[in-house]
């Protein structure tokens, strides 16, 4: 098996690698001179652009990949910052990308969306095919993605699988992500620095631990197509307030500082994405579990960060 990762310097790219099979090849794709985190032996690291239609066209039809995993994409607060941008980058180039992959022969295409591609307000819990109209600029280009992949598949025969991600907590959160707060508490506390939050003491959007996001991705990736009910599919974990992280931090640092100086913008943002999700179909056709509660994240977490 060949493996194609877009946005391969990023932490779950790299850290996805360790997951997929030691005998397969993986090519790892980015704007970057380097991943931002040691990925598999058996990867390789190529500078390249989702932006240039050309270069993403020569790499696959010189890689072949099996599978490409589409993980290039400019970030919330970074698309809000910059629409131009996140449009080349977000749309444009996912066009490039699966126009490609079709004219290539690629099997499938795995396509991290988001619960950002959902607007607000929203029911408790979020219905599988409730409607999207998000309110960000990111979340707008995760949705229409999810439209256009689910054409692909219909109408080209293009394996497209789309899974929902809500904000992720990891050692190596994306820079610049409003969603990055979660990630920060935890890494800033350890490091013994004041936190200082932009998002409400309430703001409590579904979260996900690193650990249980890469599980699910290797699931969805490796799901037998036959038991697929859907081609977008919802993923949830647990829903801690930025108030509950930082008790939970504070049981295990309790000498640490976080604070709150409210940014309206940011924190108007994060409170418009989703807090509780119907995710039924993916524990249904491909066995998803979380593993991870706030409990059990704080203390998996702070334990990786102080061996670190």
């Amino acid at each position: 098996m060949k493996y194609l990762i877009t946005g391969g310097a990023g932490n779950i790219a790299c850290q996805l690698t360790h997951r997929l099979p030691s005998s397969a090849e993986i090519l790892l794709t980015d704007i970057a001179e380097q991943p931002r985190s040691t990925p598999s032996e058996n990867s390789r690291y190529q500078v390249s652009s989702i932006c240039d239609d050309q270069a993403i066209a020569e790499c696959i039809e010189t890689f072949q990949p099996d599978v490409i995993l589409h993980f290039a994409a400019l970030l919330s607060g970074q698309s809000e910052a910059d629409r131009k941008t996140a449009w080349h980058v977000n749309m444009q180039g996912t066009f490039s990308l699966l126009e490609a992959a079709v004219k290539h022969d690629v099997y499938r295409v795995i396509f991290p969306s988001s619960l950002a591609s959902f607007g607000s307000p929203l029911p408790d819990p979020l219905p599988e095919d409730y409607p999207q109209w998000p309110r960000g600029f990111y979340g707008f280009t995760k949705a229409s993605v999810e439209r256009m992949g689910f054409y692909y598949r219909e109408a080209l025969g293009l394996d497209f699988r789309a899974i929902r991600l809500p904000i992720i907590v990891s050692p190596n959160p994306s820079p610049g992500a409003a969603s990055s707060y979660a990630s920060n508490m935890f890494i800033d506390t350890v490091l013994q620095r004041p936190v200082t939050l932009k998002v409400r003491p309430t703001s409590n959007p579904a979260l996900m631990y690193i650990d249980d996001c890469l599980h699910a991705i290797d699931l969805i990736t490796h799901a037998d197509c036959a038991l697929l009910t859907r081609s977008s599919y919802n993923l949830y974990s647990c829903n801690p307030s930025a108030s509950d992280i930082a008790k939970s931090i504070k049981q295990h640092l309790p000498d640490c500082t976080i604070d709150y100086e409210t940014d309206n913008k940011v924190a108007d943002l994060i409170d418009s994405w989703p807090r509780q999700i119907d995710d039924s179909s993916a524990r249904n056709d491909w066995g998803w579990t979380p593993t991870f509660d706030l409990t059990q994240m704080t203390t998996h977490f702070i334990d990786l960060l102080t061996d670190a």
